[in-house]
């Protein structure tokens, strides 16, 4: 019998000046950016770069929302627990928790729907299946996180004023 699924740890960086804004925390936009390399460094994990791009394809993000649960330093160190929550020959539904010092509580979340993406000839994006191994690779992973609860927030969308 298999322990609980364990997410990968696979993007961590310091929390550098520029990062700050004028309330002395980690400003909104730079979260993204973390959660970004995080979903980059994902598609490395599961086989993509250059060579795959070149010749299979590319990923766009085509959805995304983020929580902002606690203030974020300069200085700190921070990393992303990344779950994936599904894969299909098209689609990658990812969460990423923002972790500061290894804590086990995240300051901010990430949920996101990437889209395998090909170039036609003339140049038009449309959406088209994974190629192996990757593919293989992002089924793997996520029937391997298949076992976590998700988090009540996954799925919701941004709270209205009613």
């Amino acid at each position: 019998m298999s322990g609980p699924p364990e997410p990968l740890r696979v993007w961590r960086t310091v929390v550098p000046p520029e990062w700050s804004d004028y309330n002395g925390h980690m400003s909104e936009g730079w979260y993204g950016v973390a959660f970004g390399g995080a979903s980059d460094e994902l598609l490395v994990h599961l086989g993509f770069g250059t060579g795959y791009r070149e010749a299979h394809g590319t990923f766009y993000t085509a959805e995304t929302r983020i929580r902002f649960l606690n203030e974020v330093h300069e200085g700190e160190s921070i990393s992303t627990d990344t779950w994936l929550l599904g894969a299909d020959e098209k689609r990658l539904h990812v969460l990423h928790d923002l972790l500061v010092d290894d804590s086990p509580d995240p300051v901010a979340t990430q949920e996101s729907m990437m889209l395998h993406v090909v170039h036609g000839a003339d140049g038009t994006p449309q959406v088209a299946p994974m190629a192996e191994p990757l593919l293989s690779m992002a089924l793997e992973l996520a029937a391997s996180h298949a076992p976590l609860n998700p988090p009540g927030y996954i799925g919701l969308g941004v709270r209205t004023l009613r």
